[in-house]
């Protein structure tokens, strides 16, 4: 892992990845709900429940709308697993976040093109490029630790280090509860915002999830922010999933 933290801040150029990342999927959670049918595109737990609802009440069209972002994530789940083999953990991060920024963009424009119409089919393409983006990140999330996308397992996290902290007064604790509060408060705040930009009909809400995504794969690739640390030269070039590791004494 790129775990090493600016000085000034403390800051993991991971741990921008992880915070920009959880703006995106707030933002991406909220746009889904209220803009395309009352759709999670990133929270599948909730998605799950919705399609059992709208099974229950008969309701067609909400029903397939969950379908298609339950199948969306899968898919975007194995593209990502898929590209992470035979790759360095740099170039594998670099890579997924790359690609989930060209979805992003395609979802912006496709939104605003077809903005003031009701097309059933565009609504539910867009569904599949926010589902396949969410399933990027959540490859990206294992990569790196922590969730961007399930925050019931963060919470528990974020708990469950509060009570270690305050039982062993470990310093490291308190970093990671610190990480933990951050990852949720910028999921809030990504739901939040688009929230706001929803209610009023603003159009600008298309293009939060890029926004986050586009500053993480900044934030990895050029440490861009303050406390983006540049990685050292090991660390840049880990070696590829499922390669044995080089020996200290390799030229």
């Amino acid at each position: 892992m790129l775990q090493q933290a600016h000085k000034s801040t403390g800051i993991t150029r991971i741990e921008w990845i992880l915070f920009c990342t959880a703006f995106a999927a707030g933002a991406v959670d909220i746009i889904g709900f209220a803009n395309l049918g009352g759709v999670f595109a990133s929270a599948m737990t909730g998605n799950f429940a919705l399609l059992a609802y709208h099974v229950a009440r008969g309701n067609t069209l909400s029903a397939v709308g969950s379908v298609i972002a339950l199948a969306g994530f899968v898919a975007g789940c194995v593209i990502g697993f898929g590209l992470r083999r035979g790759r360095s953990e740099r170039s594998t991060i670099n890579l997924l976040l790359g690609a989930e920024t060209g979805l992003l963009l395609l979802f912006a424009c496709y939104a605003l093109w077809s903005a003031q119409t009701a097309f059933v089919p565009g609504i539910r393409l867009q569904i599949a490029v926010l589902a396949v983006a969410m399933g990027l990140q959540a490859v990206v999330g294992q990569m790196t630790t922590l969730s961007t996308i399930v925050f019931t397992t963060t919470l528990t996290r974020l708990i469950g280090g509060i009570t270690d902290a305050i039982a062993t007064a470990d310093s490291t604790a308190l970093h990671e509860v610190r990480v933990q509060i951050t990852l949720v408060a910028s999921y809030l705040a990504g739901a939040l915002l688009a929230g706001v930009l929803a209610v009023h009909k603003m159009s600008a809400v298309v293009f939060l999830p890029l926004i986050g995504v586009a500053m993480a794969l900044t934030a990895h690739c050029i440490g861009g922010f303050p406390g983006a640390a540049n990685p050292t030269a090991a660390e840049g070039d880990l070696p590829p999933q499922g390669a044995a590791p080089r020996s200290r004494d390799a030229k």
